[in-house]
Order: structure tokens, then C-alpha cells, then sequence
């Protein structure tokens, strides 16, 4: 027997087997399904197998038939079931469904099934209803690219009313041995240790002062100086403030921006936040 599951998600059918299906079955599903298709489209399907126990023969002529005609329909096919054999199904219909994402999940994943589907869709929404910026940051290193970066992101704060945030990570000293490892108490004075990188936020939070006066803008800015290693701090920092946009300050290349290993490359591939590049063209002696 075949149903039906009423869904509203938008290109998406769901589809319960159970028992055998029979040729009477396909050709009283087939019809409906060709007209789910015609209206939606390219269309997900999750098929979840219910005590299913196989097609007769001709069933299963007319699902290859039907297959073959709708080779380029479907987007992704979500099998659902809890026999082995349902798995190995779903491995060998991947060929044949070359423009189609095939998956198999155990009935107790069908909640995985179900988000696998909608996760294209989700991320369609997404693009669609772009919400504005409210929380911006620059990472800042005082330089003259910096400097670039925050007049940009003044004027994108303006725009979108977004509060402003100045961050700079000064880069934490510690004691390590030769092989990387934190040395003991014994070895070192952690007191000098602890004075060295309070004059680095001190030497920082009097450069900011000095870096935000030279902006020369009305913008009101929020500014925060941490100590740290700088690739973890400008991410935990991120995160923590909920920021929508990290914006950096680059020297330009020739061709594409010398982004690998760089803080706005690590940045991009550990944080939810979008990134802005904003790139200074020094002139050609």
C-alpha cells in the first residue's frame, strides 16, 4: 500500500510503504505523484518504509518505468526504514538518480531525515529574508589598513544602525619549553609573566584611544582590548557578542586576496558571523 503524508514544505512529498506493493497500487499512486510533480517541480521525497515486505513483478516494472521518465525530478530521495535490505536499496538506486542526492536513515533518525530534506529549503529562506546588521566589529591592529576598514564600517553602521565595536587582541605572553608545553611554577616567575601582558593591554587600550580620535567621527564607538592568542580571541569574541559582520583591513594583492592562514581565513571557517574584507591598493612605485 502506498499514502500520502499531508506536508507543508513547500516542494516536498512524503511517502509511506507498507506490506506488498502491487501493480494496482503504482497505478493508482503513480498518477498523483506525476501531478505533485508538474505543480512543484523539482521535488525532495522522503519514502518511509512501513512493514514493508517488497513489489510484486509488475510493481516493480512500473516504479523502474517511472523512474527512468523521472530521472531529473527529484532533488533529494530520504528512504526511511529499519531493514538492511531497504538500506541496500537506497545504495543502488544513487546511480541511476545521477542528478538526485539519495540517503538512507533508520526509522529512529527520521527526525535527521526530515531536517537533511528541509535543509536546502532552510538555507533558501535564509538568503531570501537577509535580516540587517545590528552588531558590528572591526579587528584592528592600529595600522593604516585598519584605519581603511573602519571608515567602511562606519559608514555601514550608519546605514543600518548597527552598534559599532573596535577589537583588538593583544597576543597573550606565556612561558613554554622547548617542546611547546607551559613550563611549572618553579621554572618561572608568573609574576613577571602576568605584568608583561598587562603592559600590552595597557600599551593597546592607550593606542585605541588614540586610533579612534584620529577616525574623526561623531559614530559612537565601543571599543575592547583582550588578551590572547589572536585567531581563538577575535572567535570567542565573536560569538560571545553575537556579532552579524567582522569586518578586516588588508593590503591587496594582485589577483585574489593572500587570504590562506590569515586571521580573516580562520575567522571564516570558525564563525557563524559573515566577513567583510576591505582591501587597500598601495600605490606602484
Amino acid at each position: 500500500m502506498l499514502q500520502f503524508i499531508p506536508v507543508f514544505d513547500g516542494n516536498t512529498i512524503a511517502v509511506r510503504a507498507s506490506g506488498q506493493i502491487t501493480l494496482e497500487d503504482y497505478q493508482q499512486f503513480l498518477p498523483q505523484l506525476e501531478t505533485q510533480i508538474k505543480r512543484l517541480g523539482k521535488i525532495s521525497l522522503l519514502f518511509e518504509f512501513d512493514n514493508f515486505s517488497g513489489w510484486d513483478l509488475d510493481a516493480a516494472i512500473d516504479d523502474i518505468k517511472f523512474g527512468m521518465k523521472h530521472l531529473s525530478d527529484f532533488e533529494r530521495i530520504a528512504m526511511v526504514g529499519d531493514k538492511s535490505w531497504e538500506h541496500w536499496m537506497a545504495l543502488i538506486a544513487k546511480p541511476f538518480l545521477i542528478s538526485s542526492e539519495v540517503r538512507y536513515f533508520n526509522r529512529e533518525n527520521l527526525q535527521q531525515a526530515w531536517d537533511w530534506l528541509r535543509e536546502k529549503q532552510e538555507f533558501e529562506k535564509a538568503v531570501e529574508q537577509l535580516q540587517p546588521y545590528q552588531n558590528i566589529v572591526v579587528a584592528v591592529d592600529f595600522s593604516l589598513y585598519s584605519k581603511h576598514a573602519c571608515k567602511r564600517a562606519i559608514e555601514l553602521a550608519n546605514y543600518y544602525q548597527a552598534s559599532l565595536t573596535l577589537l583588538n587582541v593583544v597576543p597573550e605572553v606565556l612561558a613554554y619549553t622547548l617542546y611547546g608545553d607551559p613550563v611549572g611554577y618553579n621554572v618561572v616567575d608568573l609574576d613577571i609573566i602576568k605584568d608583561q601582558n598587562k603592559k600590552g593591554i595597557d600599551a593597546a587600550q592607550f593606542q585605541m584611544k588614540a586610533f579612534v580620535k584620529d577616525l574623526d567621527t561623531d559614530f559612537p564607538i565601543e571599543t575592547k582590548v583582550i588578551c590572547g592568542e589572536i585567531n581563538y580571541g577575535v572567535v570567542s569574541f565573536l560569538e560571545a557578542q553575537h556579532v552579524d559582520l567582522a569586518i578586516f583591513g588588508a593590503k591587496k594583492k594582485k589577483g585574489i586576496n593572500k587570504l590562506l592562514g590569515s586571521v580573516p581565513h580562520y575567522v571564516q571557517n570558525h564563525s557563524r558571523c559573515e566577513i567583510l574584507i576591505v582591501p587597500v591598493q598601495e600605490p606602484v612605485l
